[in-house]
């Protein structure tokens, strides 16, 4: 179950106090200028466990744990200006969505699995989170004893739910990835040193956040799935179906499901920006067997959102009782974060509303819009050649194929396929509600920092899956704010050669430069993206 808000604290969205997997009173280690932070996002550890990974997206995920194990490690051995560090990961560090548990698994013997469950796996449940979260702990474990390890030395994690992670606002989803480090921790040999830690005060350092971190004066900190309506949840502190524990279905987490885990050439990455045209030639080169399987999932897809959207469109008292729920956590939020309830309450209001409540985006997003009016147009070009003969038929046929093509050019008017520009619009939105030099967001994988009209600076920490989007030389992207005698300064980095450097979109594998080269760059060869005039990241 989803705890209620008054229950046991489990996260943010609880009253009284951090999870008690964490063990940590809630507040601990936000005093505003005690750590310098490192924010990195959209790990999506476990997505290589997917029924449809193949080869290369094992190699990605070992590709993100090679990279990820030495920035922390790195990071482990280093203190600057005396300050431990806070690492926030703020979103899609385990990509619960991706990751499938079927039937057959032993912790779900004598489950009644439905038709679907069968085929796609089982849903989106607390146990079934829980089986999917130590799945994780075992195939990337050198992850997590890196982190127990920068964990030991005094630092802090901080862990955001984004939309493929949603799981983390269970308590017990929490408690096995705390269980996951402290297993970890007690397989290193330092932890058997004279005076080390013990895996219980490992776990002292993580909170969980089901929606922001924030450093008054200094960071706001938040996944960004809201602002995509096709990722976006209703009531994201309470994200579950009436009448069901399970996390409630957005187009997103469908798609996942149905589609690009069920279809072993898909792309989760990228699928999402095709065109019409795009998944026919996809279909077309999946051969009659695979295109078969396509269509299957596509009808499971379409299937399960139209159902959703028939739900949500019905809600009843239980539908009630969610947003009660949800807005008993907003005010347990103002709470924790000092905030004024009202300011918490405009800034829950700048989530898009999911394209699951509204049946004209749904329509658009499932195409049923562009198969119809083809379909329009086919039928117009049809009935030409019935009536007429000639040059009549030819042309009644073009003016078919212009009507179907024309109603569905203008029936993509209003479909947002990119996030983007939003997330950059409702920093500057959120800046207005906040104190905050610098407002950092992920779930587009698209490294940005752009300083605002306010002077203030919005950074979007990108991905470290080198898969997909935007790829390699624009992955392990990541903020640095170090506090300094003249203030907090953030810049935009990128692992790379063992250190964070100055993310540089320009820059070559292999290239490396002197201090004098670097300072001495010009024009398009100068960092992209500085906040603050650091010379490197972390020095």
């Amino acid at each position: 179950m989803f705890n209620e808000p008054s229950s046991a604290p489990t996260s943010d969205s609880e009253p009284k106090g951090n999870s008690e997997s964490a063990g940590a009173p809630i507040r601990a280690g936000r005093e505003v200028g005690a750590y310098n932070t490192l924010v990195i996002s959209d790990l999506h550890l476990g997505e290589d466990l997917s029924p449809s990974a193949g080869e290369a997206n094992t190699l990605h995920i070992d590709i993100v744990e090679r990279q990820l194990i030495s920035f922390l490690r790195y990071y482990a051995r280093r203190r600057e200006d005396g300050r431990p560090w806070r690492l926030i990961v703020n979103g899609d560090m385990v990509d619960f969505v991706s990751i499938a548990i079927f039937p057959d698994h032993p912790d779900f013997a004598g489950h009644n699995a439905s038709v679907e469950e069968q085929e796609f796996g089982l849903k989106r449940s607390p146990s079934v989170a829980i089986a999917k979260m130590q799945a994780v702990t075992k195939r990337h474990l050198g992850v997590f004893r890196a982190m127990a390890r920068f964990l030991s030395r005094g630092n802090r994690v901080e862990i955001l739910s984004g939309n493929h992670d949603t799981e983390f606002h269970w308590k017990g989803t929490q408690d096995a990835f705390c269980a996951g480090l402290a297993t970890a921790w007690k397989g290193m040999p330092e932890s058997r040193r004279p005076g080390a830690v013990s895996p219980e005060e490992i776990v002292v350092g993580v909170s969980f956040h089901p929606w922001f971190f924030f450093e008054p004066g200094v960071l706001w900190v938040e996944h960004g799935h809201q602002y995509d309506e096709c990722c976006s949840l209703r009531h994201q502190l309470y994200p579950r179906r009436p009448e069901s524990d399970e996390i409630v279905t957005n187009v997103d987490s469908a798609g996942v499901r149905f589609v690009t885990s069920y279809v072993a050439e898909a792309e989760a990455q990228n699928m999402d920006m095709w065109s019409f045209g795009g998944y026919l030639r996809f279909a077309f080169g999946l051969g009659l067997r695979g295109s078969m399987r396509l269509a299957f999932g596509y009808y499971s897809f379409a299937k399960t959102l139209l159902t959703v959207w028939r739900a949500e469109s019905k809600r009843g008292p239980a539908g009630q009782k969610i947003r009660q729920a949800h807005e008993g956590r907003l005010v347990a939020l103002a709470d924790t974060w000092a905030m004024p309830l009202g300011d918490v309450n405009k800034l829950d209001d700048l989530a898009r509303k999911p394209v699951v409540n509204q049946f004209g985006k749904l329509a658009s997003v499932l195409m049923l819009d562009k198969i119809a009016f083809y379909g329009l147009g086919i039928f117009l070009a049809l009935l030409s050649l019935v009536l007429f003969s000639g040059a009549l038929a030819l042309l009644g046929i073009v003016a078919g194929g212009v009507v179907g093509g024309g109603l569905s050019l203008w029936s993509s008017r209003g479909r947002e396929v990119d996030a983007t520009a939003t997330m950059e619009l409702n920093s500057e939105r959120i800046l207005g509600i906040v104190d905050a030099k610098f407002v950092t967001l992920g779930h587009t994988h698209e490294p940005v920092a752009r300083q605002l009209d306010s002077g203030s600076w919005y950074f979007n920490t990108g991905t470290w899956v080198p898969t997909g989007k935007p790829g390699l030389l624009r992955c392990f992207t990541h903020l640095v704010v170090h506090h300094r005698a003249s203030g907090p300064e953030a810049q935009l980095c990128q692992w790379r050669d063992g250190a964070s450097r100055a993310f540089t979109p320009s820059w070559r594998a292999g290239a490396i430069e002197s201090p004098v080269e670097r300072h001495s760059r010009t024009g398009a060869d100068r960092p992209a993206v500085i906040a603050s005039p650091l010379s490197e990241c972390s020095e």
